[in-house]
């Protein structure tokens, strides 16, 4: 069950998409919707620094933060009349990614869905966006999003290494996608094959390695989908190479509208990076 939605929004146009979700999200799960705008403190300083000729004082700092809640204030409106349910708003002055993760434990968010910015959005996370540090830093399961649908997900797709991390993503795409067709796909690679091969001699050992890799990948990725009490229409795969490239070529073959991966140091950073032109969701969930 969903219950506790949490939508952080920057207040542009395109952050609008996460409010949609979430909000479809609220009324399928019959959950409670909160909508959250923290307004950077280091903006406003940067912003009196800058125009410090004119004497912007903490006048007008209050009156920007005002400003803000007052479009928190009509976007939640919007939103309750549009999908028929209650939106709780919260606005915060401060560090955007400190504030977000604060009020997510403070009410054990189930999800926490933020949005992106289109096509910058590889070099957002290059350069460390709220998006990027999020991922990095979530303590609930999050949902970024770059395009508005209220569909429900037909097609899910669920990258796997084994780890707990990602016994729990499984578990968390199932609750988030009910009715969906669900895969799972774990991606095997030998290390150092190139070197391996060279020092060997052997031309066709790599297709033997290879196989047996994959075969062995199979056997665990049965027994980890069986103790994880997976409904039967969860689809297995089991692949070789690197493992973000797998999971975006399955997606592409599989039409997948989400792709689920466990919360990983790096590879959650990765999947984003490389997926952004090939899913218009990505669901990251941490232990």
């Amino acid at each position: 069950m969903i219950g506790q939605i949490l939508v952080a929004t920057d207040l542009s146009a395109r952050a609008g998409r996460a409010l949609v979700r979430g909000a479809v999200f609220a009324r399928r799960h019959n959950g409670r919707l909160h909508l959250m705008h923290v307004t950077p403190q280091f903006s406003l300083k940067g912003v009196a620094e800058s125009y410090r000729p004119y004497r912007i004082g903490v006048e007008d700092q209050t009156r920007w933060v005002d400003a803000a809640r007052a479009q928190l204030h009509a976007l939640a409106e919007s939103a309750s009349t549009r999908f028929g349910i209650a939106v709780q708003e919260y606005a915060a002055v401060g560090n955007v990614v400190s504030e977000i993760g604060s009020f997510v434990r403070s009410f054990s968010a189930d999800v926490l869905v933020v949005g992106t910015h289109g096509d910058g959005f590889l070099r957002d996370l290059l350069l460390g966006s709220t998006a990027f540090a999020l991922v990095q830093r979530a303590v609930c399961p999050l949902l970024v999003t770059k395009t508005e649908s209220e569909d429900p997900y037909a097609n899910v797709l669920v990258g796997v290494d084994f780890t707990s991390t990602c016994r729990h993503a499984l578990e968390t795409a199932l609750r988030i996608a009910p009715g969906a067709h669900v895969a799972v796909l774990h991606a095997v690679q030998i290390p150092y094959e190139g070197t391996i091969n060279i020092r060997t001699g052997e031309s066709n050992a790599p297709d033997s390695w290879w196989r047996q890799a994959v075969d062995a990948a199979r056997r665990d990725l049965d027994e980890f989908i069986d103790e994880s009490d997976a409904e039967p229409r969860v689809e297995r795969f089991a692949a070789y190479g690197n493992a973000a490239h797998a999971r975006l070529n399955r997606a592409e073959v599989a039409r997948a509208g989400l792709i689920v991966v466990g919360k990983r140091s790096s590879s959650s950073a990765d999947a984003l990076r490389a997926g952004r032109r090939r899913c218009s969701r990505w669901l990251t969930a941490p232990q």
